[in-house]
């Protein structure tokens, strides 16, 4: 990615200025994007502290953890099941181009939030992440598709300013986080509103907050938890510490489980514009169509050691994607610079390779790579 820069070429009285060619923006600014030379300088300065805060977080550990979602449930094999046939022709690109049944095979990985939560409790209120990566898809950079998601409907930064901010914050420690939350009531209630107790993985709703392409418009996406999914409750305050991880391994030792997903076609682009993720779309005016279903079989082992070193050794990226569906707005473009910095920066010092894995076999062939524990 890169940016409009302004030349400003120095030449002797009476010559000819040369003319500099602007470099294109990629991929190009559509749909009301904003991006210029304030962004660069926004972004550079969250590239910065969030590499000097998961540096100060990883002292005296044996390895670097994520910067966000650092603890995982367990990763999961699915199928994503498209069915697009709801989608008006225009929108039906990506994975969605065919509005006959197709079956990617999928990855799952389920996860806490909170930067600082490696090894917190699972009952403690937290962001809840789910991102699934579809693998062997023809088109893309990566071979896969990934989608990313958070049990927040809503973004918490509404800009590329404001996720500067935000950063700034919490690198300054806890009076400057407290401070920001104090000066930003929007986005404080968003982070609180999508801190959630969670009883199963497998129980919950995850949306992707920020907006993507689909074809001739923007849209948001979700999931909603199949009927057929687990009805645990939350446990007493007695509750193991990694107790999510085990009731979505036990959950699908015994039955399988789904996912819906839908798009959100955005009908009112001037209302519910790319730049400002805070806004909540009206569903009257953008509803919800589905256009997949998630199927996780029954199976065994998500919480054994290899299979998590996997899940913690596994990167996903919003930018793993087909044109037709790539992520839209200044936050995702920012995200286009952090997320392989920063998978970079960990794999690098965890010794561990950047894969991504081309069948669902966690710990064979080339994929067992990811299953050796991450070590200095």
């Amino acid at each position: 990615m890169s940016c409009f820069f302004l030349h400003l070429e120095s030449f002797a009285a009476g010559a000819k200025p040369v003319s500099t060619p602007v470099p294109q923006l990629e991929p190009p600014l559509e749909f009301g994007e904003i991006w210029d030379a304030e962004q660069e300088i926004n972004l550079q300065s969250v590239l910065d502290t969030t590499q000097a805060m998961l540096l100060k977080r990883s002292e005296g550990a044996s390895f670097i953890r994520r910067d966000a979602h650092p603890k995982h449930h367990g990763c999961v094999k699915a199928d994503f099941v498209v069915d697009s046939s709801s989608l008006a022709p225009e929108l039906r690109v990506g994975i969605f181009a065919e509005n006959t049944k197709k079956v990617f095979p999928a990855i799952i990985r389920f996860s806490n939030g909170n930067p600082d939560g490696g090894q917190s409790a699972d009952l403690a209120k937290d962001i809840r992440g789910m991102a699934v990566k579809l693998i062997n898809i023809e088109g893309t950079k990566s071979g896969s598709q990934d989608f990313v998601m958070l049990t927040s409907k809503e973004f918490f930064s509404k800009n590329g300013k404001d996720y500067h901010e935000l950063h700034d914050a919490l690198g300054g420690g806890s009076l400057s986080t407290l401070w920001y939350l104090l000066l930003h009531g929007t986005e404080r209630s968003i982070l609180l509103n999508s801190q959630i107790e969670a009883a199963n993985p497998l129980q919950l709703s995850y949306f992707s907050s920020v907006p993507y392409k689909l074809g001739a418009r923007t849209m948001k996406f979700k999931v909603e938890p199949c009927a057929v999914n687990p009805k645990d409750t939350v446990p007493g305050k007695d509750a193991n510490t990694n107790y999510l991880r085990e009731r979505l391994a036990s959950s699908l030792a015994k039955n399988a489980s789904c996912f819906d997903f839908f798009v959100e076609p955005n009908m009112d682009m001037e209302t519910q514009p790319v730049e400002n993720p805070m806004i909540p779309w009206d569903e009257t005016k953008s509803p919800y169509i589905k256009v997949a279903s998630i199927q996780i079989p029954v199976q065994q082992g998500s919480d054994s050691e290899g299979q998590l070193n996997f899940c913690e050794n596994l990167s996903f990226d919003p930018w793993h994607t087909l044109p037709g569906t790539r992520p839209m707005g200044q936050i995702n473009r920012m995200r286009a610079k952090i997320y392989p910095f920063i998978s970079s920066l960990r794999h690098q010092y965890n010794n561990t390779p950047i894969l991504e894995p081309r069948d669902q076999n966690f710990c064979a062939g080339e994929s067992a790579a990811l299953c050796a524990a991450p070590k200095h």
